[in-house]
Formats: C-alpha cells, sequence, structure tokens
C-alpha cells in the first residue's frame, strides 16, 4: 500500500517533533531534579556548619549540642529535616528523627559523601555526611526531597502544558508548511489533466529547482511526440495526395483504345483504381477532418459533430440526406480527439453509404462510458450475418462500393478504450444500428 509523500513527510516530522519533545521534558526534569538537590545540599552544608558551632567540648568527652543555636524545625517529629552525630564511640540525634537513625558511612577524615536513602515513614531523603579532623566527629544532616519533587511536578506539569501547546503550534506550522511547498506539485497535476483534456501543450516550466529536471524532460518527451505524431498524419496527407496524380493517369489509360480488346482487362483495371480512388479519398477525409488541431487534444462534441456531419452532407450531396445528432451540447470528452474523429467518422460514412434518405446519431457520456449510437433506414443487416461485420474486409452486399474496413477499424478503435461494438437494427429507423460503447476516467 503507497501513501503520500506529504504523509510521510508529515508523519517523519512528526514523530521528530515528539521524540525531541520528550527528550526536553525528560532532560528539563533531570536539570530541575539537579538544581533542587544542589539548593538542598548548599543549605545542608550551611545547617551542617551550624551544628559543628553548636557543639559541646564535655570535659567527659560526651557529645551534647547548644540547642537554642539549631533550628527549631529539627525538633519537630518527623519534620524532613533530621541531623545524626558520631564520634565513633557516641552517637547523638535530632529529635525529629523520634527512634529512627541515619545511615553512617565510613568516610575519611576530612571528607564528605552524599547520597539517598529512605527516611523516616518512608520519605526520601538527600544526605550529607561529612567527617572532620577537629574535633574529631561525622555530620549527617538529611532533607526530605517529598517538597522539592512536589515543586519540580508542578513546574514540569506547567513545562507539559506550555510544551504541548507549542508541539501543536509547531504540528500546524508544519503542515501549512508542507502544503505550501506541496503546491507546485498540485499545479503540476492540475496542468498534467490540463493536458489530458487539450487545454494545454506542455507543462509550465516555473517550478522549484527539484522538480524543474523532470518538467524539462516530460516536455522535451512530449514535444518529440508530438512532432512524430504530426508528421505522421502530414505523411499520410501528403502521400494521398502524391498517388492522386499517378492514379489520375492509370485511370485514363484504363479506357484508352488499345484495351478495348480486352474488355476483362479493361474492366479489372477501372474496378481496381475505382478502389484505391477510394482508399486514397478516406485518407484525405480523415486528414481534412483532423485539420491541424493539437495531438494530444481531446474530443469536443459540440464543435467537432456539426463539422463532422457538414462534412458527410457534403459527400453525400447526391442522396440529400437528413442527418439528425443528438449529443451533448457542451461537452468535452476526455478522449483522444484523433480516435474519436476515426470512429465516428467511419460510423457515420457506413450509415450515409447504405442510408436511404434518413442516418441518426446519438451520442451520451456517463462516467466511465462513452455510448455513440449511429441508425440509418437502409436495408440493414441479417441477424446472422451480423457476428461477421467486425471481420476486417468484410463486405455484405458488393453492389456498394467500399473495402469493408470502416466497421473494422472501428472495432480496433473500441477496443483500445477498453469498449465494444454492437450491431442490430433499428427499431426506429428500420435500418442498420451500431453502437461504440467506450471507456474513459474523467481526472479528479
Amino acid at each position: 500500500m503507497t501513501t503520500s509523500l506529504q504523509f510521510r513527510l508529515g508523519a517523519g516530522l512528526f514523530i521528530s517533533l515528539i521524540s525531541v519533545f520528550i527528550l526536553l521534558w525528560w532532560m528539563t526534569g533531570s536539570t530541575l531534579r539537579y538544581l533542587g538537590e544542589e539548593n538542598l545540599l548548599e543549605h545542608m552544608h550551611h545547617d551542617s556548619e551550624s551544628i559543628l558551632a553548636a557543639l559541646d567540648n564535655d570535659t567527659d568527652k560526651q557529645l551534647s549540642l547548644t540547642i537554642e543555636s539549631i533550628e527549631p524545625i529539627y525538633g519537630r517529629l518527623y519534620s524532613g529535616h533530621y541531623y545524626q552525630i558520631t564520634d565513633g564511640i557516641h552517637t547523638l540525634k535530632s529529635n525529629s528523627l523520634g527512634t529512627q537513625s541515619l545511615i553512617m558511612p565510613q568516610i575519611a577524615p576530612g571528607q564528605s559523601h552524599k547520597f539517598h536513602q529512605t527516611g523516616p515513614r518512608q520519605q526520601p531523603l538527600l544526605i550529607l555526611a561529612q567527617r572532620h579532623k577537629n574535633p574529631n566527629v561525622t555530620i549527617t544532616v538529611a532533607e526530605a526531597l517529598s517538597p522539592t519533587l512536589a515543586k519540580i511536578a508542578v513546574s514540569q506539569q506547567r513545562y507539559s502544558v506550555v510544551a504541548l501547546f507549542l508541539l501543536l503550534l509547531l504540528i500546524g506550522i508544519q503542515i501549512l508548511i508542507l502544503r505550501t511547498g506541496f503546491k507546485p506539485l498540485k499545479r503540476i497535476r492540475t496542468q498534467l489533466q490540463d493536458l489530458e483534456q487539450g487545454r494545454r501543450e506542455q507543462l509550465d516550466t516555473d517550478v522549484p529547482q527539484e522538480v524543474a529536471a523532470l518538467v524539462d524532460e516530460f516536455n522535451h518527451l512530449l514535444k518529440i511526440l508530438q512532432q512524430r505524431l504530426q508528421h505522421s498524419r502530414n505523411a499520410l496527407g501528403d502521400l494521398a495526395h502524391a498517388l492522386k496524380t499517378p492514379l489520375t493517369i492509370i485511370q485514363q489509360l484504363a479506357h484508352e483504345e488499345a484495351l478495348h480488346q480486352h474488355p476483362a482487362l479493361s474492366g479489372a483495371l477501372r474496378q481496381q483504381t475505382a478502389n484505391m480512388q477510394q482508399l486514397l479519398s478516406r485518407v484525405l477525409k480523415r486528414a481534412c477532418l483532423a485539420g491541424q488541431g493539437p495531438v494530444l487534444a481531446k474530443f469536443d462534441s459540440a464543435r467537432e459533430m456539426p463539422n463532422l456531419i457538414l462534412a458527410f452532407k457534403r459527400i453525400y450531396q447526391e442522396k440529400n440526406l437528413a442527418i439528425e445528432l443528438y449529443a451533448p451540447s457542451s461537452k468535452i470528452l476526455p478522449i483522444d480527439r484523433e480516435d474519436m474523429l476515426e470512429l465516428t467518422g467511419n460510423l457515420i460514412d457506413n450509415a450515409c453509404k447504405w442510408a436511404g434518405t434518413h442516418v441518426k446519431i446519438s451520442m451520451t457520456a456517463d462516467c466511465p462510458i462513452i455510448r455513440l449510437r449511429v441508425e440509418d433506414d437502409g436495408p440493414g443487416v441479417a441477424a446472422d450475418a451480423l457476428v461477421l461485420l467486425p471481420a476486417r474486409g468484410t463486405r455484405l452486399d458488393e453492389s456498394i462500393s467500399g473495402h469493408g474496413l470502416g466497421l473494422s477499424i472501428a472495432q480496433c478503435i473500441v477496443e483500445q478504450h477498453g469498449g465494444r461494438l454492437n450491431f442490430g437494427r433499428s427499431s426506429e429507423l428500420g435500418g442498420f444500428c451500431v453502437e461504440a460503447i467506450l471507456m474513459f476516467h474523467e481526472s479528479r
């Protein structure tokens, strides 16, 4: 399953933003915790110095403190502020510890050590232990981390709210940037649709540098294709024109007196030259109908169909045919103009050839189907002979001039567009009826 490039880029940037904000959230929390502990340590260093200064030097070597010099908070039970003093023999604890004790690590004189411990009532404690030389005592001061952690949590919550707002803002800006960045590609897509509909002949070259080379190569390839198709069209018309003069000379030779003595040869020669003349007329008629329109133009039924009908009325003017047209008044069909002209021209030509006085043409286009129905009031075709009609060169009546190629050519065109030809008898006019069904798609 393929996804859009915009979605993939957007998803990648979104994941990147989320990752960055999670990392920043973790770094912010770690930094706040570090700063909080450093602030506590500074305060604990101060308290440790105060406790050291409040020590009394008793003559019996007992540890004692001048309580008035110690902050009152150390006297409240489980206040979250604790101290413990030892000289290796005696131990003195703050009243706030109650019956609890602090871990006293073994440290060298003049050294200090900080660590974490769970204290009274499962309080998380930050502990600072210092070994003094004179007097030779170890003072351990502890302070509960809960208030600091609570403040950090509040700060992180506020940061999370601000970060979430900034994240949503950045995502919105990212979406806007992506949409703006992909606008040139959407313009190219619109131009491709215009190109398909025959409303332009190439893509604009005013595009971002990243796709400029692609657009240039596409335009170059399109130009080569147009030139080749136009050259083929012109060459076909030129060949037909070039053969007209030699063919006229051959037709004149067929009426020479020298051939009167060979009536069979003269008749065959006249018949074959007449057939060649019809083939050339068909090619020239097709070139005339195609004109000099754009190679990749789409079929404009409102403009092309009246011109086709006028052309066939002139070709079959001796029959004085009434040709009715029922087609969308303003509909550009998303199908190649050349193919549609060839298909429509062959079907109308066949109908005019066999019609007595009346030809009816109906066209509808409802995505994804184009229906073209051509009916006449001629003799029609027997049911058992209908299956033979698509065969190339089939002629069911030799009295009507032609080569039987029109319907087979129409069959090929219809099959190229994923459709089919249906043959039958016209319920309205009583003659032959052919319905061409073609598949097409409209650009989104």
